[in-house]
């Protein structure tokens, strides 16, 4: 499964970095998850809360891409440390994939679902994307 990131952030948190970050170690995801020929685009975003950010996941048949849009209010990272933004974003990125992964519209097989999930899992683990387990 190929994997691609992008960012669109305002001057608030280190979304775009941390973007960066995940795209530079997807390989391993993508070479476990290479027997699915679709793709896994993920768009991480931080907007003023005025605007009422709203993430979204759907899979685009079309294209064969699952589409994770991880939106959050910059005044929710307001003061935190890059550390800390992994711990807030990892969750919620790993929980907008596991929706997708669900898609009604994606033709893949129940393992193909679990295995998606699993290795994106591993690699927000890997990055310390997620709290540690107590």
């Amino acid at each position: 499964m190929e994997f691609d990131t992008t960012s669109d952030t305002g001057w608030i948190g280190d979304v775009r970095e941390l973007a960066h970050e995940l795209s530079e170690s997807s390989t391993a995801f993508a070479q476990a998850t290479e027997s699915v020929s679709d793709a896994l685009f993920v768009a991480l975003r931080s907007l003023p809360s005025e605007l009422s950010p709203r993430s979204f996941v759907r899979y685009d048949r079309r294209d064969a891409v699952l589409l994770v849009d991880l939106r959050v209010a910059e005044e929710d990272l307001s003061g935190l440390t890059m550390e800390e933004q992994r711990r807030l974003l990892g969750p919620l990125l790993l929980a907008l994939v596991s929706r997708g992964s669900r898609s009604r519209t994606a033709t893949w097989s129940g393992e193909e679902r679990a295995l998606i999930v699993a290795e994106f899992e591993r690699m927000l683990s890997r990055l310390s994307w997620l709290p540690d387990e107590a």
